[in-house]
């Protein structure tokens, strides 16, 4: 009763983490894709705890090889995708630079096109902050900006709303 319990648990973490493989691999494939056409780029940053996920993939791979000798199919599966992702997919993502490319911008949830933004402004503090509304969200997307980077950010935007390439509803960037 107890070990079905964990084969249907282990089973949903698998699919789980299948799935999270499959949108780190499209968004790296997306981006291997756009970055011949970057205009403004720079290191995104590391992930919170990046050490300790990388500790937990190798602790899943541990698990999925006693699992493997145990000959519990799904438990080996589900371990494995956990430590493919924490291995594999995780550190290709963070490797991936932020900024403004031909088509769109790469940022904290991954890449935005520029036909799909519908209200930004920037954030200025301690740190810059630009602040992306998409048309069919009520959240925003943020970019942390660079401070030297700053000025070539407000030049790409401002070229591309003279360009129409960057269509805004009622514009607050004052470009």
């Amino acid at each position: 009763m107890h070990e079905s319990l964990v084969t249907i648990a282990l089973v949903g973490v698998a699919i789980y983490f299948s799935v999270l493989i499959l949108r780190g691999a499209w968004r790296y494939a997306h981006f291997r894709r756009q970055r011949e056409t970057a205009l403004v780029t720079w290191p995104g940053p590391r992930p919170a705890h990046f050490p300790w996920q990388l500790a937990l993939g190798g602790l899943a791979a541990v698990a999925a090889v006693l699992n493997a000798r145990l000959r519990y199919p799904f438990h080996t599966y589900s371990q494995l995708a956990i430590a493919f992702y924490f291995i594999g997919i995780l550190p290709l993502l963070a490797r991936i630079p932020w900024g403004f490319y031909a088509e769109g911008i790469w940022g904290e949830h991954g890449f935005l096109p520029y036909n799909r933004i519908r209200r930004l402004a920037f954030r200025e503090g301690p740190e810059v902050v630009l602040l992306l509304v998409p048309w069919n969200s009520d959240g925003a997307v943020r970019l942390r900006v660079p401070a030297n980077e700053y000025g070539a950010v407000r030049r790409v935007l401002g070229d591309k709303i003279r360009s129409r390439v960057l269509n805004l509803e009622g514009s607050i960037l004052g470009l």
